[in-house]
């Protein structure tokens, strides 16, 4: 990995991104920071074309944080840990699960207590067109994440987490609620809440315009009891309270949250902390990866630079030095390249292939002509064996086939048919058989074979049935021993049984 990234926190509205160079062992510092309005800028490609411009994001190794909009979330269960194994089941067991042809959709997962998956599955037209517009305008993708668990991954090694704690992220139009149990995922929500309705429930309260109020919240200047605004995150605070019985119904999570971490813009928002608190008898944390992770910063943007704004993008360029597993959707044909190239490096690889593929060309030749050898004396052994049994009297061996010819012709000139081993013509034994079954019976001789005191037969009948029935009338007979019923199945049209009679001579 290099030591150079940038994490590219892509949201509704803003993408916020971060340039973090690796220092020393277990240190990074923060070289620029920039957040871009897509709104302002025209769209996320004007917007990423805008961030290009500072040239100290140019051609840097980019890590993408997608916003929940754009991924779809399961949790699975499978008999096995090994991730080649999972990798492969995981599409058969996610394609009743989403509604997405899973060809057309990209995987990945993170486990979860009780042997379980938390699983993410994210369009791979989606993936294609991220990586196309991210590395037109800056460095390469290395990593492809969800803002979610980027963050979370941070928050969950910082120290050994309570046995079950809340991740808030809240954005100006929604909240990402990440929920874990034993530092482990295990579900994620995005909750109908953000900043703009702190910002509408304020106007009200104050009888202001939003523009104004939003001015207002930013500054802190508001009353900390507003009734409109402890309505609006009062519904929120109970709105998280219901997904988490909902979670403890189905057996998602265990036991209450012991501790709440927000992040986002409106974290800032005292009168919500006050609820979050009071709704859950816990104080919230507000989140700093700057002071938690221990970062430096250049001094030229610590005046611009709002940690619950960029967490996030800071978590994302974290995340490529990190060793805690997230998401990654930059895989299989999306797998990030090298970007090094050492052309004599590569031509010695080339050579030592090239030797190898020759190798083993040469060896499955040789033991193709081995084996084709093995296999002719084989069957020439074979034919000797048929041959002295059936002209047990012939003094050599030349032409196998037009010598059994000769002696079948001649044998037919002599007997008409061939005769068994007790003496009893084939025509006697077909006229005796003919005779055992009745004319009721629709059955069609299509083999006959008799030798060494039996007689196989594969005939055709309209039902199973009548196969019983000819069975019990042979057994009438006087030449017959024992009659017996080999395999039988339906005849391609379906109409017809297809069956296999045996028959011992007394």
């Amino acid at each position: 990995m290099p030591q150079t990234v940038i994490g590219l926190d892509i949201g509704q509205n803003t993408i916020k991104a971060v340039l973090l160079t690796k220092k020393g062992l277990t240190g990074s510092r923060i070289l620029a920071a920039e957040t871009m309005d897509i709104s302002a800028c025209g769209g996320i490609e004007p917007a990423l074309k805008k961030l290009a411009e500072n040239k100290s994001f140019s051609k840097i190794p980019c890590c993408v944080c997608l916003p929940l909009t754009e991924v779809m979330f399961r949790q699975v269960n499978l008999p096995f840990h090994d991730d080649n194994k999972i990798r492969k089941t995981l599409a058969f067991e996610l394609a009743p699960l989403i509604p997405l042809p899973i060809d057309e959709a990209v995987t990945d997962y993170l486990t979860i207590p009780n042997d379980g998956l938390f699983v993410a599955a994210l369009a791979r037209k989606n993936v294609r067109e991220w990586i196309e517009k991210v590395e037109e305008n800056l460095g390469n993708v290395s990593i492809i994440d969800i803002s979610s668990t980027a963050l979370a991954a941070q928050v969950l090694t910082d120290r050994i987490s309570p046995a079950c704690g809340i991740i808030l992220d809240i954005g100006a139009v929604s909240t990402a609620a990440v929920f874990y149990e034993n530092s482990a995922i295990v579900q994620i929500r995005s909750l109908a809440f953000g900043g703009d309705q702190i910002t509408a429930a304020l106007a009200q309260d104050l009888s202001v315009e939003k523009d104004e109020a939003e001015k207002l919240k930013i500054k802190g200047e508001y009353s900390t009891e507003s009734a409109k605004v402890d309505e609006t995150c009062r519904r929120f605070c109970t709105e998280i309270k219901n997904t988490i019985e909902y979670l403890k119904l189905n057996g998602s999570i265990l036991n209450d949250p012991a501790r709440i971490t927000i992040t986002g813009g409106g974290s800032l928002f005292v009168p919500l902390q006050k609820e979050l608190e009071k709704s859950f008898s816990l104080r919230p944390e507000v989140l700093d990866l700057i002071r938690s992770k221990q970062l430096e910063m250049e001094k030229n943007i610590e005046h611009k630079y709002s940690p619950a704004i960029m967490n996030t993008a800071c978590a994302a360029a974290m995340g490529a030095f990190s060793g805690r597993k997230s998401f990654n959707f930059r895989q299989g044909e999306f797998a990030a390249k090298n970007g090094s190239f050492n052309i004599k490096e590569q031509f010695k690889w080339v050579a030592v292939v090239a030797g190898i593929i020759f190798l083993l060309a040469a060896l499955n030749q040789f033991l193709d002509y081995r084996l084709k050898t093995q296999r002719l004396a084989g069957i020439k052994k074979q034919i000797t064996f048929l041959f002295k049994k059936n002209f047990p009297e012939a003094p050599v061996m030349i032409d196998p086939v037009q010598q059994l010819q000769t002696k079948l012709a001649e044998n037919k000139k002599t007997f008409g048919f061939f005769e068994g081993t007790r003496n009893v013509p084939v025509v006697d034994l077909l006229k005796e058989i003919s005779g055992s079954i009745s004319t009721s019976r629709d059955i069609v001789i299509n083999d006959f074979s008799y030798e060494n005191s039996a007689v196989s037969i594969k005939a055709q009948s309209k039902n199973i049935d009548d196969v019983s029935s000819i069975k019990n009338e042979l057994l009438q007979s006087k030449y017959f021993k024992n009659v017996a019923i080999g395999s039988t199945s339906l005849a391609k049209d379906g109409s017809k049984v297809d069956f296999d009679l045996r028959i011992e001579l007394k």
